[in-house]
């Protein structure tokens, strides 16, 4: 999806029994635009009355419900599906809640696998993982765009791309550096209102949609300096290898940040994890391939540590790849923001 414009939302945030791990809910609370009337959690409402005394570390704030109707009384426009289920298909007992806000004439927004706009066809319902019908082939156009484009990458996935990228973001306005976030999932679709989720694109496209993006947030007003662009799964992962390297290729990114984790497990049975070292190189590689981007530093996750133990994570990092380091949560993305405008413009590799 790449509108001309982005309506203004009213957010009720359906998030039934599990709001404590809604990573859709989340981003948008903590990051969004639009605004978040309600969250409905009737496990929580009992406990909790606010957003805050759920997840303190939420930036925004919003009363917790236990049902449809008491979310309606703060007068919502649209109701977002704020959870991913397993299989990414709607569970039957959430029908009903659902049915409710769109009879009383919500849209219904939704990152489900499975298309909600044929299950409540009277609604007005945004699938936000449906495609544009016109996704072209990568076209090189990309190599041409005049603002720094920017990629996170990362040595598995659900390691904090998004969250990085948006830090390095909230990073540069305080700069007073214009930005441009390109939206790749469907959380960062929800938060930005735009973008093409690249899990549903066919594969031969991926590329092609990335350069979409691109060209598009390029093109935004007022004219950004930077082009920051959502990335997805890791080059490591065999699961979601294919999506990481078609954003790799077709963003023409200019330079690369690698999100790292404190983790050594396996990403999956018999295939390890690489090191970030090994990780910044085989990203770098890959994308000289088809047009140069260095690493120029490395946004670390250290959710689940104490204060010492990321600091010496942190540090670690920065000493095995030699690059700035830093978690952009739990001190500043500063760091990383300036190591992306130190780096340089970079052109398509010639042959």
């Amino acid at each position: 999806m790449i509108p001309q414009s982005v309506p203004e939302r009213r957010y009720a945030v359906f998030a039934e029994g599990r709001f404590e791990s809604a990573k859709t809910a989340h981003g948008l609370l903590r990051y969004g635009r639009d605004e978040v009337v309600a969250v409905m959690d009737s496990t929580l409402a009992s406990k909790a009355r606010r957003v805050l005394e759920v997840a303190p570390d939420l930036r925004r704030d919003a009363p917790v419900v236990g049902t449809m109707e008491e979310a309606l009384a703060y007068s919502p426009t649209s109701l977002l599906v704020g959870i991913a289920p397993p299989g990414g298909r709607l569970p039957e007992e959430w029908r009903d809640s659902i049915a409710e806000a769109a009879e009383a004439g919500l849209e219904i927004v939704s990152g489900l696998h499975q298309r909600l706009a044929p299950e409540f066809p009277e609604a007005k319902v945004w699938d936000v993982r449906e495609p544009p019908e016109d996704v072209p082939l990568f076209s090189g156009e990309g190599f041409r765009v005049r603002q720094k484009v920017v990629l996170t990458v990362g040595t598995s996935s659900a390691i904090g791309k998004m969250t990085a990228t948006l830090e390095i973001e909230r990073a540069a306005r305080e700069r007073d550096v214009s930005t441009a976030f390109a939206a790749t999932g469907q959380t960062g679709i929800v938060i930005s209102g735009w973008g093409i989720c690249v899990d549903a694109v066919v594969s031969d496209f991926i590329a092609g949609a990335a350069e979409q993006l691109v060209l598009e947030a390029a093109k935004t007003s007022p004219a950004p300096d930077l082009v920051l662009v959502e990335g997805q799964g890791s080059l490591g992962h065999p699961a979601y290898s294919g999506v990481t390297l078609g954003l790799l290729h077709g963003s023409c990114a200019d330079c690369l940040i690698l999100c790292a984790d404190a983790s050594t497990e396996e990403i999956m049975a018999g295939v390890p994890r690489p090191s970030a070292s090994r990780a910044a190189r085989l990203y770098e590689e890959v994308a000289a391939l088809v047009k140069p981007a260095p690493v120029v530093a490395v946004s670390v996750n250290t959710k689940g540590l104490d204060d010492g133990e990321a600091e010496d994570l942190v540090a670690r990092i920065a000493d095995e790849t030699g690059l700035p380091a830093a978690d952009p949560i739990r001190h500043s993305a500063i760091p990383i923001l300036d190591a992306v405008l130190r780096a340089p413009k970079t052109s398509a590799t010639k042959r």
